[in-house]
């Protein structure tokens, strides 16, 4: 892939990083959760990291699709994370 489509590829996909990184935050405010508390749900799950490192993966919305998911699951939103986010899409 030449460097151009990929700039594009980049440009292409930053709604869904936005909306997904705006989903989890709202998730984690109703819950009434802050980053530590996050930190602390997923290291339950054997998965160690930093509130900062949370932090910075949730707003620029870059993170893996397993972190993703485990981050849904540790929320307990994964029945309603999908159709919630692709609905956020079609708003903008």
């Amino acid at each position: 892939m030449d460097q151009n489509q990929s700039v594009k590829n980049r440009k292409a996909m930053t709604p869904y990083k936005q909306t997904i990184a705006r989903y989890i935050r709202s998730a984690m405010m109703l819950k009434g959760l802050k980053y530590n508390d996050l930190a602390d749900k997923l290291a339950e799950y054997g998965l160690v990291m930093t509130p900062e490192n949370l932090r910075s993966k949730v707003s620029k919305g870059m993170f893996s699709a397993d972190l993703f998911v485990a981050i849904i699951e540790v929320l307990n939103v994964e029945q309603d994370a999908l159709v919630d986010i692709i609905k956020l899409l079609k708003e903008e």
